[in-house]
């Protein structure tokens, strides 16, 4: 035969050891409760079956030398001086227990006629006084305390109950079952944390070039024309990205959720826009108030709140795509710039060349080609330093873009284990409620009908 720790783990799904919960420690106490609990309750349905869970006591010689700890009497028996010729006691006060004792009192008590009270600590005294001499006594009361069939105390590795009417020991273990539950639920935790966003560095933007007209050595005739300085402008700020900010237990807000923060169920101490004490508050209405409505209210209010950081966090990636495009178009526009200036000057020397004299024509020549091949050089290096700053840019862009989807990835998985767990205690929650509506079922139908007439 199953025990009685394999019957609650089949009904429940729970896998019950030394360390669980609950523990097999705390199954054995809600066995032991059950079957009180189912004692009672028949009994105060059904008198009649007294008999099912009645035990009966040793024989007893010393007057107050039992107690019934809370038990009911079903009966009271004393010998009459010969062995095992019992006879019936009645109850009395214990307003007369001295009257019973005196023999020229009309209540006076005999061995055929014995009678017993309930006095001091529900200890049970007989008149006549008991003694060894075949005089002894008996009790017969309904069993309180629980025990298997061999007399040993119930333990969740039993498989039957003593004094007990075999018919009812699933309800015993229907009452073991859903407390078992209501134990699990009770340690039932949801605990997630939302990891924070780091970002890459922002690359630096190269200096722009300073391109200087070398010297031309003497010159008799005419004056040597200067190039002017090429400067790289107007390029603005590099983009960054900006993670939304989230609330705290100091007080700090989430960007852009604020309104949303605001209008969520408050928390059983008021912090209703602190998100790092909604897994608290949770584990409060679970551990705690075993509210289950409330505690699913929690949880739905902690998926709506990863839902719209999600949406934000998308909302600052499209942000920095929009403003990395228009800063990617300024600077082409610069680099162009420059080269525009850099060919204007060019020709501007050329021109101005043209004026002096052969010697001064020649002496242009040798400057012009120096200074176009120094100013190509550097306007080289620094398109090279351009080109690899874009390519920097670019790198950082995709960086961000992978460690925000990496960020959302793991939202998303903790959104998932969180439907999970949810999933899963309000199963459990669902087949408590079956449990207890089926032991509280098997009750109902005990209940006596009333007669047609």
């Amino acid at each position: 035969m199953a025990t009685f720790e394999e019957r609650v783990e089949g009904l429940t799904g729970l896998a019950i050891t030394s360390s669980s919960s609950p523990t097999q420690a705390e199954l054995t106490e809600f066995l032991k409760d059950g079957i009180i609990d189912v004692t009672g309750r028949t009994l105060m349905l059904r008198p009649q079956e007294t008999t099912d869970f009645t035990r009966e006591s040793s024989e007893i010689t010393s007057q107050a030398g039992v107690q019934v700890n809370g038990a009911g009497i079903v009966s009271v028996v004393r010998e009459t001086g010969t062995n095992n010729d019992w006879r019936e006691a009645r109850q009395i006060s214990p307003s007369s227990q001295s009257r019973v004792a005196d023999s020229a009192s009309l209540e006076y008590a005999t061995k055929y006629h014995p009678v017993y009270m309930v006095g001091d600590d529900a200890k049970i005294s007989i008149f006549p006084s008991p003694d060894s001499s075949n005089n002894a006594y008996k009790l017969y009361y309904v069993n309180n305390v629980p025990v298997d069939k061999s007399g040993a105390s119930i333990l969740y590795s039993h498989s039957d109950i003593g004094y007990f009417s075999d018919d009812k020991v699933y309800l015993v273990i229907l009452y073991a079952a859903y407390q078992s539950l209501l134990n699990a639920l009770s340690a039932y935790s949801i605990s997630q944390t939302i990891p924070s966003l780091a970002l890459p560095s922002v690359p630096s933007l190269p200096s722009a070039p300073s391109f200087t007209t070398p010297s031309r050595g003497v010159t008799t005739i005419g004056t040597m024309p200067d190039i002017d300085a090429t400067t790289i402008s107007n390029l603005g700020a590099p983009p960054s990205y900006t993670a939304p900010t989230i609330a705290t237990s100091t007080g700090t807000e989430l960007t852009g959720l604020t309104s949303i923060a605001e209008n969520v169920i408050d928390d059983y101490d008021g912090n209703a826009i602190q998100f790092d004490k909604w897994f608290a508050t949770a584990a409060h209405l679970i551990e705690d108030e075993e509210d289950i409505e409330l505690a699913n209210a929690q949880l739905q209010k902690i998926r709506t709140y990863v839902e719209s950081y999600s949406a934000e966090v998308q909302n600052k990636l499209n942000t920095f795509n929009k403003e990395k495009v228009e800063y990617d178009a300024k600077l082409q526009e610069a680099i162009q710039q420059a080269q525009i200036n850099a060919q204007k000057a060019s020709a501007q020397a050329q021109i101005d060349a043209s004026k002096v004299t052969t010697q001064a024509q020649l002496d242009a020549a040798d400057i012009q080609q120096t200074t176009a091949l120094l100013l190509q050089k550097e306007n080289q290096e620094y398109a090279a330093k351009l080109q690899q700053f874009s390519g920097d840019v670019g790198k950082y862009s995709a960086e961000v873009q992978a460690k925000v989807q990496d960020h959302a990835a793991q939202i998303n998985e903790i959104g998932a284990e969180i439907q999970i767990d949810t999933a899963e205690y309000n199963w459990m929650s669902q087949r408590y409620a079956a449990l207890k509506g089926q032991y509280d079922q098997a009750f109902g139908l005990m209940a006596p009908r009333e007669g047609k007439d």
